[in-house]
């Protein structure tokens, strides 16, 4: 059960530090557990498990190491073009997919957030964000749906 984060603000130092701490160590459980689970196949299954779903092996051990909502970010951008995840996931499967992938691994989380919450609109997110083609091109509809 998460707080209010209205609750928080008589206590900065809570809100500031041990909310994000206390994510931090969910987000890394998370991982872990996600980790044990692929761990406890055996080779040959992880491998069938990683076709079945069309990434590496390689991969989607990556992919384990982050938390559920590691592609959060993605559906904000998508919001901010004016794009709908849910739609796209109906129209677009196959890019949606590849770019919650690319989300995922990304290691420009820091400045996409800090980017959203500034100015949306502001096109610099196009120099470091490896989604950058795919989503213009389905906003602008030169991207074809799979």
């Amino acid at each position: 059960m998460q707080a209010d984060p209205a609750e928080f603000k008589a206590w900065p130092f809570l809100e500031r530090v041990i909310v994000p701490i206390a994510e931090w160590w969910r987000n890394k459980k998370e991982a872990r557990e996600n980790l044990d689970s692929l761990d406890a196949l055996g080779p040959g299954e992880f491998a069938r498990m990683a076709n079945d779903i069309g990434i590496s092996a390689s991969d989607l051990r990556e992919l384990a190491k982050h938390c559920c909502d590691a592609a959060d970010l993605l559906e904000r951008r998508l919001k901010s073009l004016g794009l709908s995840a849910e739609e796209l996931a109906q129209s677009a499967t196959a890019q949606l997919r590849d770019m919650e992938r690319l989300c995922t691994l990304c290691e420009s989380k820091g400045r996409c957030a800090r980017d959203l919450a500034s100015d949306p609109s502001d096109p610099v997110w196009r120099q470091y964000c490896p989604n950058h083609e795919t989503l213009v091109g389905l906003a602008e509809g030169a991207v074809r749906p799979s």
